[in-house]
């Protein structure tokens, strides 16, 4: 369970970098001339960078570490769908498809070109909203964890 509450604590101190990041870039217009301010462009690419880093460590780590620690799987190597299909019963995440969707976002931005300007400007509007979905999903699986004393 150690490990499962380091997880939460690194994932929590990129959540800050990343709220701080979504707040600069809703209050902004981002478009071409967006990207001519290089301060600009640090703070998209660090969002995105911690966008991904959190979708990463909740879906390769702590998804089925809490599972397991929730003692509702009996190893970790389990299949991720089947990991989502519990989560889902669980009421951790709404359904399977929205990590799918996330999934989705972060593999367009894994295959953009920086120098196309409106996929960027569009994958940055979908991790924008993505983040919101990944948020609350966080949320709900740090709940579900509190809830059974497992942090």
């Amino acid at each position: 369970m150690q490990e499962v509450k380091e997880i939460f604590k690194i994932i929590d101190t990129m959540m800050i970098a990343c709220d701080i990041d979504y707040s600069e870039l809703i209050s902004q217009k981002i478009d071409n001339a967006f990207f001519d301010d290089y301060s600009n462009v640090r703070v998209v690419n660090s969002f995105l960078f911690n966008f991904s880093k959190i979708q990463d460590k909740i879906g390769a780590k702590l998804f089925k570490k809490v599972l397991y620690a929730a003692k509702e799987i009996d190893h970790e190597n389990i299949p991720m769908k089947d990991a989502l299909n519990l989560l889902e019963k669980l009421g951790v995440i709404e359904n399977s498809e929205s990590w799918d969707r996330l999934r989705e976002i972060r593999n367009s931005l894994a295959h953009e070109y920086p120098f196309n300007i409106e996929d960027r400007v569009e994958n940055i509007i979908l991790s924008l909203e993505g983040y919101q979905l990944l948020k609350k999903i966080y949320t709900n699986l740090k709940v579900f964890t509190k809830d059974l004393n497992l942090i």
